[in-house]
């Protein structure tokens, strides 16, 4: 940011920067950052930054590349034992309310921690996207995104039809159900312990008014 300035009784305007020499040579630039927007969680785990304020700063926005997403709370393990064909809920993740009354992206990431069997990985990567931002929202906030279950040679299939661990819903209270669902079809059993990890971003505001 461009700030006027007066030094040595003389006066610049717009510098946007200013570089003084240093005792053992060269020399060192100041550079004005009140105009950084920027908060610990819109920068990458591991990458600095300064503030507004100029205080050198880690970023804690992991998920996504550090894109922006965060991480809600500590990896969930969950034990998965089902035979079923129907679909029924493996368990629950309380994630607060406010994921579900504030107009957010939510990310949740599944895997299962045997890895991929006869080719077929039971985890999943599902989206919530609450459209509205109104705490007086009543409905249950279903899949919103694609779910995909990843099969050998880089194939992929949706959530209609498609078996394993999942992400279901999140209601009101901001309870997140993880559903099971086993496919006959496959002799590959999906019981097993999956790592569950909950991600969330906020979209641009404008988007909702």
């Amino acid at each position: 940011m461009a700030q006027n300035i007066t030094l040595l009784g003389a006066s610049y305007s717009d510098v946007p920067a200013v570089q003084l020499p240093k005792t053992g040579g060269g020399t060192a630039t100041f550079t004005d950052v009140t105009d950084t927007t920027a908060a610990a969680a819109d920068v990458a785990t591991g990458k600095y930054f300064y503030t507004a304020a100029g205080v050198f700063t880690q970023g804690t926005a992991s998920g996504g590349g550090g894109g922006g997403w965060t991480k809600i709370g500590n990896t969930t393990e969950l034990a998965v034992n089902t035979t079923s064909t129907s679909a029924a809920s493996a368990g629950t993740i309380s994630i607060g309310s406010s994921y579900y009354t504030d107009a957010y992206i939510i990310y949740v990431r599944i895997r299962d921690k045997e890895g991929k069997r006869n080719n077929y990985f039971y985890g999943s990567d599902s989206f919530f996207i609450n459209y509205y931002k109104a705490s007086s929202q009543t409905q249950t906030l279903s899949v919103a995104g694609i779910i995909y279950y990843k099969y050998a040679s880089n194939a992929y299939t949706g959530y209609t039809g498609s078996y394993g661990v999942y992400g279901y819903s999140i209601n009101s209270s901001g309870t997140l159900t993880i559903r099971k669902r086993y496919s006959s079809s496959n002799t590959t059993t999906i019981n097993s312990t999956y790592l569950i990890d909950v991600y969330y971003i906020a979209p641009p505001q404008a988007l909702f008014g």
